[in-house]
């Protein structure tokens, strides 16, 4: 709980709030689960799409959309090529999936360098 706080207060501290509130205002946020439902990275986008919304100016509602396959590159895809990148679609991705467009894998479609990171509702170590 105390890491979602900590999201939450990341998120909610980076600018100017009124604005964003008309914005969000009725609107639906859908968080892009790259993974099956009931995997660990599910989990995380629909405890945080349970509690997000309260926290948001205009109070939005978040829904879960799964889009597993390829350790995440579909749901990555789906984030960089199709969703319209105006603040109502957010992905709960693998972090690692950099690794395949480094080794130029031929179903990557998008530049990791191009996406925006707006936290982790966990922190881990990994060893490059």
């Amino acid at each position: 709980m105390k890491q979602i706080l900590c999201l939450l207060f990341l998120l909610l501290s980076t600018g100017t709030t009124w604005a964003q509130g008309h914005f969000y205002q009725g609107k639906t946020i859908t968080v892009i689960a790259g993974s099956s439902a009931g995997s660990a990275y599910d989990l995380y986008a629909r405890l945080m799409a349970q509690h997000m919304g309260k926290h948001i100016p205009g109070n939005p509602n978040f829904i879960v959309q799964n889009m597993p396959g390829a350790g995440s590159i579909i749901g990555a895809n789906y984030i960089y090529g199709v969703a319209k990148g105006d603040g109502l679609a957010i992905g709960a991705i693998q972090p690692s999936i950099y690794f395949n467009q480094l080794l130029k894998q031929p179903e990557v479609k998008y530049d990791w360098s191009k996406f925006t990171w707006i936290g982790s509702s966990d922190k881990s170590d990994h060893l490059m």
